[in-house]
């Protein structure tokens, strides 16, 4: 009888979910197919049941096949790659034929991660086929149908668990709408055209990729910082080296800024996108001496802002972003420990500074605020004491680029025993180099110490006898009281420079 029919497939819908555990992921427009999904053991179960009737085995079979083939199109519904599909149709009699054929596991696909299973159940069969259904999606459970009440019980019933069923899936569906539609998307786009507007200016001015450019602009410039120049780790979150690092960064805070946007509304936004990028920047000054620019530890923050909403709402985080998003992380962070040039200070910094930063502020409609007072502590506790670690250290350097963009901008800035204390631990920590002796012999002229300059720049000759540049330095500081062996000296930087005019001009002031 169909009202019986119809019962079972409520009563049978309704067990699932509350005792099998499975989740209401689609109903169809009549309302008689239900999807339900449960992941467990890392692989999917995908149950498809509806109240319908066939004839024949072929028309059961083709019916079969487009389910199969719309439930695999739900693909962003499902976690997982492996994925088992059981359809279970409820039904007032079997098809005329043999149905049966249908009945053995299939493999959809040709990995094998997505199987098919029949379930036909009618009066005369349905011990048979819960009991097959019981021991392939759980075989925890055991569904039975013991006793089915009177004809008016069962309408009543029916339409209780009917409305049940959709109101929890309404409930569901308004609770994604509400989590994903909270905020409105403004800030995000600001953002990025702020980026490329600071980028265009950066350019016609100079070369983006030139550092000393990019330290005038604003770039986190470690000795600077030291000086008090602290608002460079926010104008940085604002610099891009080259086309590609813009192009690349941009896009990132497209779909990130975006999402997040939506997610934490514009405030909260604003909040995690700053808070992670001056994180990564105080990390980036603690563990790299680098000259660096960029939005990537804000991008990060965004990273660890959705990692945070993930705790909070496990289904539709993996239901939505959960595994791609996990993947793109681990590849990023791998990444920056395989390349070189990638600031992992900067990265790592950023995702830890954006899930406290929504630790602190929080999801929309949710305080924790034992929690978010714990967050706030942590956070400023961490950003001191990186900027303490980063100030003990900004001194010493290894690279000879880094160093030589060290002492100009300290000679720019006229602080020239801070250029002297920073060629001195070089020497001392490292073995003779001739670049070295230049530079601090540089700051020596500067600071009017031309005995000392004199000395440095024949320690360099000496290690590197072909260096115009200490020639030529040595040439001018002989010309004051020594004639003969300045004239050598500026010989020797026009040979080994012969297209340098100002090498050219003093040879032959001096030859005169």
């Amino acid at each position: 009888m169909f009202i019986t029919e119809k019962y079972k497939f409520y009563k049978l819908t309704n067990y699932l979910i509350e005792q099998a555990g499975f989740e209401i992921r689609y109903i169809t427009k009549s309302g008689e197919g239900i999807v339900l999904e449960k992941y467990e053991k890392r692989r999917n179960k995908v149950i498809f049941i509806q109240h319908q009737s066939f004839d024949w085995s072929n028309h059961l079979e083709k019916h079969m096949n487009r389910q199969i083939k719309f439930l695999m199109e739900q693909v962003r519904q499902f976690r997982g790659r492996k994925t088992d599909y059981h359809l279970v149709f409820v039904s007032d009699f079997a098809p005329v034929d043999n149905w049966q054929r249908l009945q053995e596991t299939r493999n959809i696909n040709e990995s094998g991660t997505k199987t098919s299973s029949l379930y036909y159940v009618t009066s005369e069969n349905i011990d048979e086929e819960l009991q097959r259904l019981s021991q392939s999606v759980d075989d925890t459970i055991d569904i039975r149908f013991t006793q089915v009440p009177s004809i008016p019980e069962q309408e009543q019933q029916s339409m209780y668990l009917h409305q049940k069923i959709e109101s929890e899936y309404r409930r569901k569906d308004q609770q994604f709408k509400e989590v994903f539609q909270y905020g409105k998307v403004k800030w995000t786009y600001t953002l990025i055209l702020v980026n490329l507007l600071v980028f265009f200016l950066l350019e016609s001015e100079g070369s983006s990729t030139d550092s000393m450019h990019l330290i005038e602009w604003g770039a986190k410039f470690n000795p600077a910082i030291a000086s008090g120049e602290w608002w460079r780790i926010g104008s940085s979150m604002f610099l891009h080296i080259g086309v590609f690092h813009l192009f690349m960064n941009m896009l990132a805070l497209f779909f990130l800024g975006e999402v997040n946007e939506r997610i934490y509304g514009s405030k909260r936004f604003l909040g995690i996108y700053f808070t992670a990028g001056i994180f990564g920047g105080v990390a980036s000054f603690a563990t790299n001496n680098a000259v660096a620019a960029g939005a990537s530890g804000a991008i990060f923050g965004l990273f660890g802002a959705l990692l945070f909403f993930g705790l909070h709402y496990k289904e539709l985080f993996f239901k939505t972003m959960g595994s791609s998003l996990l993947i793109i992380v681990a590849i990023n962070i791998a990444f920056g420990f395989t390349i070189p040039q990638i600031d992992n200070g900067a990265h790592l910094g950023g995702l830890l500074g954006g899930f406290l930063a929504a630790q602190v502020l929080h999801l929309p409609k949710k305080q924790e605020k034992l929690k978010q007072f714990t967050a706030s502590i942590l956070v400023v506790g961490l950003i001191i004491g990186m900027g303490s670690y980063g100030l003990m250290n900004v001194k010493s350097t290894e690279n000879p680029e880094e160093l030589a963009m060290i002492v100009q901008y300290y000679i720019d800035q006229e602080q020239y025993t801070q250029a002297i204390d920073v060629t001195d631990r070089f020497i001392e920590n490292n073995t003779d180099h001739h670049y070295t002796y230049f530079y601090r012999a540089i700051a020596y002229m500067q600071k009017g110490s031309t005995e000392r300059a004199e000395t440095d720049f024949q320690r360099a000759i000496e290690l590197h006898y072909d260096f115009p540049e200490a020639h030529y330095n040595l040439a001018v500081l002989y010309d004051r009281n020594n004639h003969s062996d300045a004239r050598k000296h500026a010989e020797i930087a026009h040979e080994q420079r012969p297209q340098n005019e100002q090498f050219k001009s003093l040879y032959e002031e001096l030859s005169q």
